[in-house]
């Protein structure tokens, strides 16, 4: 973990001058960053680094998101079914079906 977050600084180290550079439109005189996309991805991964490999120090971790994917997929066929359900009804529905799940796992355990 911790060579990783070396590799990353490094990485940041030779490409922060290219990761900075601004854009002016002339006529606005409005400033951007060139390489919006790299640089929000570089910040997203640097916010997330203090949570990143949490699942090496903690065995109840899943090593994946497979079985929350396949929950979450499961969720997304079944409001398919019920899209014509008004925002509040689909909000209540999500609930309904999250507590629900939750009582089928209390009862397996």
């Amino acid at each position: 973990m911790l060579k990783w977050k070396q590799m990353l600084s490094d990485w940041h180290s030779v490409y922060v001058s290219y990761i900075n550079t601004k854009t002016t439109n002339n006529e606005s005189n409005k400033e951007w960053y060139t390489h919006k996309m790299l640089r929000k991805a570089y910040i997203h991964i640097r916010r997330a680094l203090p949570y990143m490999f949490t699942f090496i120090d903690n065995p109840d971790i899943p090593r994946s998101t497979n079985a929350l994917e396949s929950f979450f997929g499961h969720l997304k066929d079944n409001i398919i079914i019920h899209r014509g359900l008004s925002n509040k009804h689909h909000q209540n529905y999500l609930k309904w079906y999250l507590y629900f799940k939750n009582e089928d796992r209390k009862k397996d355990r």
